[in-house]
Order: C-alpha cells, then structure tokens, then sequence
C-alpha cells in the first residue's frame, strides 16, 4: 500500500488485524512517466511487492499510536489555550487596563477577581482591596 497523505490510515487500520500490510513511502514506488492511474500503480506496486523490492515504512504498534496522538492533541490545546491568553491580555492592554505591569500572573485569582469586578461595575470606582488574595505581593495603592 502507498502512503498517500492521509487516505491509507483508516484503511489500514482494518487490514492490519487480519492482514500483513506493507505500507510505503510513494517516492520509493514511483511508476513509470506518462498518463496515471490507480489501476496502473496497483499493478505497478504489486509487480514491485512479487519482487521484494518495496522497503516497509515502520508503522508504531496501536497503544503507541494511540499515545501519540493524545500527547499530539493535548499540546495543541496547551498552545490553544496559551494563545488565548494572549489574546485576552492584548485586549486589556488596548482597553487600558495594563494588569501585567502589576500582576505577575494576570489570570491568577487576584486579577481574575479584579478583572471580573470591572466587568461588573464598568468604569466606575471600587476598592480592590478586599479583592486581593493574601498571598499576593502587589499593593492595592
């Protein structure tokens, strides 16, 4: 079987139960120049298979697969999840609200109350002191 973006997996995921599948890179099966088709690079890759010419690519056992992806798809929600923030801090600062000048951490437990407040109350004066958490190093001045 050709490797071919990502066409082959789910087929071969069935065969591979009950079948001993050699996948290939397409680079080392190319067939001859002129019109393709699918038939013919069947043809041509079984006539490449007969002659034990086709170099298997590694393919992880399943649980291994199966871990990549997880690990795959959770660093994608990490920078997801980071990116946001950023987001979220580039619209405070435009709106004037400059939390990382005074918080280390602008989406810790201090300046998430503070910044729910504002959300609140909009504009208007409040004290922030009752809002800070006792471990927090800012002043409320």
């Amino acid at each position: 079987m050709e490797s071919t973006d990502k066409y082959w997996i789910p087929i071969f995921n069935i065969l591979e139960k009950t079948c001993n599948v050699c996948l290939t890179h397409p680079k080392y099966v190319k067939a001859t120049k002129g019109k393709k088709t699918d038939k013919k690079d069947a043809t041509w890759i079984a006539e490449l298979f007969k002659c034990d010419l086709i170099r298997s690519s590694f393919i992880p056992p399943p649980l291994t697969r199966d871990l990549r992806e997880l690990c795959r798809y959770h660093n994608k929600l990490t920078y997801m999840n980071t990116s946001e923030k950023n987001r979220a801090q580039n619209c405070l600062t435009i709106c004037n609200f400059k939390l990382d000048d005074v918080f280390t951490d602008v989406f810790g437990i201090s300046s998430t109350h503070i910044f729910d407040k504002l959300v609140e109350l909009g504009h208007s004066n409040f004290d922030i002191a009752p809002l800070l958490h006792s471990r927090c190093t800012a002043t409320s001045e």
